[in-house]
Formats: C-alpha cells, structure tokens, sequence
C-alpha cells in the first residue's frame, strides 16, 4: 500500500557542541504583554474584515438566487408572484389573463378557453379549429382527431366518423363500402338511382352487362323481356307506347289496333 512515509531525523553526530548567549536582552513580561495585545488587535481587525467581505459575498449571491427565483410575465414583464399560477405559452410564463388569442384577442386559458400553440402564435381552441382544421362534409364543423376519407382519393374532404354515411339518405355503410357520384359518397340504392343504372323492369341495381334502349332505359340481360309473353329479348324488338314488345305480339298488336310500332335493335353496354 502506497502511503505517505514518516521520516526520522538522523542522530545527531557524537561532536560536541556549545550554546551562545543572545546578544538582544530578554524583553520585560511588560514588553512581552504589549507585544501580544498588539498582535491580537491586528488579527481581530482583519478577521473583521474578512466576515464583512463574506456577508457581503452571500447577500448578492442570495439577491441574484431570489431575482432568478422570480419569473417575468411574457404579457406585462412584470414579476409573477409564488401566490400566482402561471400559464406556460411560447417558452414563457404569464400572468392569467395576460395570454390572449392571436385572432380573436381574448384572454386564453387551460380550462375553460384552451389554446394551441402553432407557427409562434397563441390561438383559442375555437379559433384554431375553425382557421386551421378541415371541416366536416356533413356537418361544416372542425375535424380534430378520428376522421374519415376516401383510401383511394376519389373522395375530396374528411368528415366526422360519425357524420359519414350516403349523402341522400344519411345512413352509415355497415361494411366501409361506398359509391361516388360528383364527389359525394352514397349507398349502393342512392348510386344506381342518380347514376341512372337501376333495372327498369325489376328495379335493382345492375352493376355489369346490361340492356339499353334510346329513352334511357337500363335492364339486366334476363330482365329486357316482352311485355306480353315476358320471353327475353336479345335482338330485335318493338317499341309501342312506351311498351316493349317481342316480333311475336307485336304482329297481333299491330293487327288488332291497327297500328305500327317501331321496330329496334337491342344495344348492350357495361355499367
């Protein structure tokens, strides 16, 4: 272990060796009192000193401690006291009160107004919605947190969850499946009735091959039938009063009433 060694003092060498008398005369136990006094007075003066120099040292140290102890109001720079709860805003404290909304100028709080913070400037949690949220399709309110919109962007906007459903009749879509028409979200029913692809003859929704004639009007394959014998029709057909007829009938139509109907071809499209 490595330490501090004490050393001895060598033994004196075997010489002899002589005392001599001092030349200055023994001092008087009077001289010897002055001497002590004096020494004592100087030592107490500077001790003196130096307990000033050290209070003042910790006054300004304790002063500088208690000035960083005390915050300034951002709003007013003016101390805010220890009785007082601050508001923390922008990397600063204020007075309550003293934080007030960039556009509508009103004081802001965490409670009852609440504020946002965004590009250095202090909003209230209305104004910030309506300035900086999108607003609901629906319902023209801010959105703020869970919002809905189109995966696959045919849908422009967000709306509420709760405020999307088929812009006719309002109903939710249980399956999170949709149809668009002009940018507006609708049930399947609600689609085909605006998109004009419902079957005139059963009135369900035809969504694949379907058969068209010049008023319009759309009808599932098996459904574009005759309107006496219902038999399909695939090729020609007669248009008589707004009335499909197959070659057949139309011929005893024709004879019986003696009129003429039009006669057409079946056109087929995809919708």
């Amino acid at each position: 272990m490595y330490g501090a060694h004490k050393h001895r003092p060598p033994p004196a060498p075997y010489a002899t060796y002589a005392t001599s008398t001092p030349t200055t005369p023994p001092l008087s136990l009077r001289q010897h009192e002055g001497r002590m006094s004096s020494s004592t007075d100087s030592s107490e003066g500077t001790l003196d000193i130096l307990m000033a120099d050290l209070m003042n040292s910790l006054g300004k140290e304790s002063q500088e401690s208690t000035m960083q102890r005390i915050s300034l109001c951002g709003g007013c720079n003016r101390p805010i006291t220890s009785n007082v709860t601050p508001i923390h805003a922008l990397g600063s404290v204020y007075h309550p009160g003293h934080l007030k909304c960039s556009q509508c100028y009103k004081p802001v709080d965490n409670d009852k107004t609440g504020y946002k913070e965004y590009q250095q400037r202090v909003y209230c949690r209305s104004d910030y919605m309506r300035l900086f949220l999108p607003l609901c399709r629906a319902c023209h309110l801010p959105v703020h947190g869970e919002a809905v919109s189109a995966m696959d962007g045919s849908l422009n906007g967000k709306w509420h969850v709760d405020c999307f459903g088929c812009h006719h009749c309002h109903e939710p879509f249980p399956d999170n499946t949709f149809y668009v028409f002009e940018n507006s979200p609708y049930c399947r029913m609600h689609y085909h009735q605006l998109n004009n692809s419902l079957c005139r003859t059963c009135d369900a929704p035809i969504e694949g091959p379907c058969a068209q004639t010049t008023e319009g009007w759309r009808f599932h394959p098996p459904c574009f039938v005759c309107h006496v014998c219902h038999s399909s029709i695939s090729d020609i057909y007669y248009m008589f009063e707004r009335r499909i007829y197959c070659e057949s009938h139309v011929d005893q139509l024709q004879q019986q009433h003696n009129v003429r109907a039009e006669r057409r071809k079946t056109q087929f499209a995809s919708v």
